[in-house]
């Protein structure tokens, strides 16, 4: 069995804007906005990978990638503006807001400075706001999305994974990251409190667990699961026969219930 199989790439999520089309914040250009964003992600918040697909809506917000209150120009600034859900959005990132903040403002001045925005027909990354995120990443250490992070000295993009068998989100470890950048990804997974017990996902112990019960037999059918590893899960086992996957998944749970529900029990 190949033991990739246990390991989840996670996505950067990079949008596709229309030139035809006028983004913003909010009113009509708002909801165009969250409509491509949504659809990019596959309705999964851009930070935690939580599904946003509610029954009959959906249940994203519009999240500003650098807090709007900087700069007036980054109000409508589309590059600058994710979907996500709402507890990243209203309560984890607005953990340490002041202090990330604070950090920033000193660029904000150069960064007007060097502006030639054009509002809600900007459709890219313009010099200033490049370097603006930049700034922010290394400061703050988050990995801001849409479209990600790249190590300032190491030129590596950002990515994380999950380990399946630990259940946690960890740095990728395709890349050779350099000790800020493995700084700034393992700040960033504190900061969405991905690996916390009170908040980690359950999503793939439930779809293991009803795997298992249905004998290898499992649900194609996208956004069932609450998280989008499930998804991810999904499909890398689509090439397995249903034998195979019953091996894999009760592999996947007997150590969950060494790892996680044991341990704890003892703990307790």
């Amino acid at each position: 069995m190949d033991e990739s199989i246990y390991v989840l790439d996670m996505p950067d999520f990079r949008p596709e804007y229309s030139q035809k089309v006028l983004y913003g914040y909010s009113g009509k250009k708002g909801e165009k906005l969250k409509e491509l964003l949504l659809g990019t992600s596959n309705f999964h918040c851009m930070y935690c990978f939580a599904s946003l697909k509610g029954d009959r809506t959906d249940l994203g917000e519009i999240e500003h990638s650098i807090e709007k209150t900087l700069s007036y120009h980054l109000i409508e600034c589309v590059p600058n503006m994710a979907v996500t859900c709402k507890n990243c959005n209203q309560s984890l990132k607005r953990t340490g807001e002041k202090q990330r903040k604070d950090k920033i403002l000193p660029y904000i001045d150069q960064y007007e400075k060097g502006l030639d925005c054009k509002g809600a027909q900007c459709k890219a990354f313009c010099d200033a706001y490049g370097k603006l995120r930049r700034w922010y990443c290394r400061l703050n250490k988050i990995n801001l999305q849409p479209f990600g992070m790249k190590g300032e000295i190491s030129g590596l993009e950002y990515r994380m994974q999950y380990d399946i068998m630990k259940a946690e989100f960890v740095p990728s470890r395709k890349y050779n990251y350099d000790k800020e950048d493995i700084e700034i990804l393992e700040h960033h997974i504190r900061q969405f409190k991905l690996n916390d017990s009170d908040f980690r996902t359950e999503a793939l112990i439930e779809f293991i667990e009803d795997t298992i019960e249905a004998d290898g037999r499992y649900s194609k059918h996208k956004n069932k699961y609450s998280n989008y590893i499930v998804d991810l899960f999904i499909e890398k086992i689509a090439k397995y026969t249903t034998k195979d996957v019953l091996k894999i998944c009760e592999r996947i749970y007997i150590n969950y219930q060494l790892r996680h529900v044991i341990r704890k029990g003892r703990n307790t």
